[in-house]
């Protein structure tokens, strides 16, 4: 198991002094995570781009989309995943809405609620986008080496909360100790 990994599975537990003796091994898994989302996030603005949507556009797509089983998102839920104001996450729907990828309704339980749903060509677009991304990042793959994806991955659990103890972060540190 690398320095860097050690480091970050112990994290949690460390005292104050040896917290203190592991902390570069733990930035160095930090700006490797960065790094890694970095390079993925910026793949999947180009690619949405290159299909005619803003990053952020694209993103409010996605929330709509990945609301739920159809059902829809409110303007203010969908500002509140996208952390912007909701003024601004109605403007964006509307965008959303001229181009025919979401329309948007009354709630049928509150009238002065807005419920915001993907059309089938809002689908069709975020499959298209998607198509694109999966090939660059297997792509992206290819390029990070095992130690890297390993400390990107031990950030990631980390930031999510991730119990050490779960089969999850096992199964990461068996892959470690294999790799």
């Amino acid at each position: 198991m690398s320095d860097g990994m050690r480091a970050y599975l112990e994290w949690a537990d460390l005292g104050d002094g040896r917290r203190k003796r592991e902390f570069q091994s733990y930035v160095r898994n930090v700006a490797e995570a960065r790094y890694v989302m970095r390079r993925v996030l910026r793949i999947v603005e180009d690619r949405a781009k290159e299909h005619g949507l803003e990053p952020l556009v694209h993103q409010a797509l996605l929330q709509v989309y990945g609301s739920g089983k159809g059902e829809g998102i409110t303007v203010s839920h969908l500002a509140n995943r996208l952390d912007i104001a909701a003024a601004f996450a109605s403007r964006m729907v509307r965008r959303l809405e001229e181009m025919g990828l979401v329309t948007r309704g009354a709630s049928e339980t509150d009238r002065r609620v807005t419920i915001v749903t993907a059309t089938s060509a809002g689908a069709e677009k975020l499959a298209a986008i998607d198509d694109d991304v999966h090939r660059y990042v297997a792509f992206l793959q290819h390029e990070i080496g095992a130690d890297e994806k390993h400390m990107a991955l031990s950030v990631f659990a980390f930031y999510v909360g991730l119990d050490p103890n779960s089969a999850v972060a096992r199964a990461i540190r068996a892959e470690t100790d294999n790799g």
